[in-house]
């Protein structure tokens, strides 16, 4: 994890605002869009780390967020997509005062009920 937490300027001294928290937002966010089946686990190898659900990186005190999901079967990727990076965007810059400079949306997979 970053040492470059994003602030929030406040008269009284500085606000930082772990990427933890942020990437819990982002997970808890996604997940209340309806077509979302879960946030994809991926597996990794012993040479190359599977790659977190969320990641956020921080530039200039904006925060760029990546979530990969897994989405349900007969959906509109691209519709689902759109409103996960609104949902996103709207509850991290709500909830923290942080800017949300981009959402980037990965459809991992998709659940096919049994």
């Amino acid at each position: 994890m970053s040492n470059a937490y994003p602030k929030k300027a406040v008269t009284a001294g500085d606000v930082r605002i772990s990427e933890n928290v942020i990437r819990s937002i982002a997970g808890v966010a996604a997940k209340e869009i309806d077509g979302v089946a879960e946030l994809a686990e991926s597996k990794g190898s012993l040479l190359m780390p599977a790659p977190a659900p969320v990641s956020v990186s921080i530039v200039n005190d904006m925060v760029e967020i990546t979530v990969r999901l897994v989405l349900m079967n007969g959906v509109r990727l691209t519709t689902v997509a759109e409103q996960v990076q609104k949902n996103i965007k709207e509850n991290v810059q709500s909830m923290t005062g942080v800017v949300v400079s981009k959402v980037h949306v990965i459809a991992s997979d998709i659940a096919f009920d049994d």
